[in-house]
């Protein structure tokens, strides 16, 4: 019954996915698996072949591998490693290549033999030298029977190591022209996005697609958005990893902020019956309201019954009822006194009446996002005597 109830739940979702609490655990979790390939490949007398990443992502699964080899003894010598991706050009011991992550976070602190790392060449000056070796980085993977793993992360364009929008299903290990987002997002290692390189070498799709197993491993809220289009959207050159869905060997690994849009717990009446709460009840309210293109208390029944919200109508209705709590609770949140208003009677309002004159502090994320979308609050808090500060 209760792998029944999870099916439901992830109906919407088209590739395995496996939630943690947090990074930290999630982390540990795929840290274990690495580990535990590897101990049953060496007691075959096997070498593991890793497929590894870099970035933000997976610092906290290399540094419980590096713990689990200093305390628990597990041994990297029979591990063969090949890494996704590096910018082009780019000298390994730039503090920004990948060759110095890799050392940092992983291959300094444990007994891999160097001689079995393997990370794209950023030092290659024609494009013959880059092509030659894109084709033996390849051979050499095939050679060893292919990858047993490969890790993933995820950018915010949906790209799986350099494999920007616009790449085909199929593709090798290549040079590729990053998108302005993923070196915009990459411009405070390089102290500026003028610094960042416009190109990168990286292992296909079709390369990763050959590993008998892929994780794939995002963390917090900024990632939610690409993750929806990765697990639920349609597969499309636009968002790489949505190609991940035709594999049958792959699982992705999220934290709980990076799995908060996917529908069984962004819109989760579509999914499973709920416990309505005031918080959820008004959610789902302003989500049907915004879905049906009605006013709030114009929903009717019917939009209840038809939009996953019946058990909502049920146990708490009838729906006029419903519509009026919440109009009246959003009502309560618009008000001519946002630092509260002296001697009034506040049960009602958005801030209390007490201390009449308060100390704002208003935080902008951007130079003109404050006068831009709160100006008017700004001139009301200042006219009724408050200490504003942005």
């Amino acid at each position: 019954m209760a792998r029944l109830n999870l099916l439901e739940e992830t109906r919407y979702e088209k590739l395995p996915v496996t939630v943690y609490p947090n990074q930290q655990q999630a982390s540990v979790a795929v840290a274990e698996r690495i580990a535990k390939l590897i101990k049953s490949k060496e007691s075959k007398g096997e070498k593991t072949i890793l497929g590894l990443a870099t970035g933000v992502t997976p610092i906290a699964v290399y540094a419980e591998l590096v713990r689990k080899h200093k305390e628990e003894g597990l041994s990297f010598k029979n591990v063969i490693t090949f890494n996704l991706d590096e910018y082009y050009p780019m000298q390994p011991t730039a503090a920004q290549s990948y060759v110095t992550f890799m050392n940092e976070n992983l291959f300094s602190h444990v007994d891999i033999d160097k001689a079995n790392v393997h990370i794209p060449d950023g030092t290659l000056t024609t494009t013959e030298e880059v092509a030659a070796f894109c084709l033996d980085y390849e051979q050499k993977i095939t050679k060893l029977g292919g990858l047993d793993l490969q890790i993933l992360g995820i950018g915010r364009t949906g790209h799986i190591g350099f494999n920007e929008p616009g790449s085909a299903p199929n593709s090798g290990t290549r040079l590729v022209t990053l998108d302005d987002l993923t070196r915009n997002d990459a411009s405070r290692d390089f102290g500026g996005k003028q610094n960042v390189p416009t190109k990168a070498i990286t292992m296909g799709i079709g390369t990763i697609f050959k590993a008998r197993e892929i994780i794939l491993m995002a963390w917090s809220l900024k990632k939610a958005p690409i993750i929806k289009k990765a697990v639920e959207g349609e597969i499309s050159g636009e968002v790489p990893a949505t190609y991940l869905q035709l594999s049958d060997h792959v699982e992705f690994v999220l934290d709980e902020a990076a799995a908060s849009y996917l529908t069984r717990f962004d819109t989760p009446w579509l999914v499973k019956d709920c416990i309505w709460e005031n918080t959820l009840k008004k959610k789902a309210v302003l989500w049907l309201a915004e879905t049906v293109n009605k006013p709030i208390l114009k929903l009717t029944e019917e939009d209840y019954n038809n939009h996953g919200m019946a058990q909502l109508a049920v146990e708490q209705g009838p729906v006029y009822n419903i519509n009026i709590d919440i109009f009246n609770q959003l009502q309560h949140t618009i008000t001519g006194w946002p630092g509260g208003k002296p001697n009034a009677d506040d049960t009602q309002r958005p801030e209390r009446a007490q201390p009449a004159q308060k100390r704002a502090i208003i935080f902008s994320p951007h130079p003109d996002d404050d006068v831009i979308s709160m100006g008017g609050t700004f001139i009301r808090l200042v006219d009724q005597g408050h200490d504003v500060h942005v």
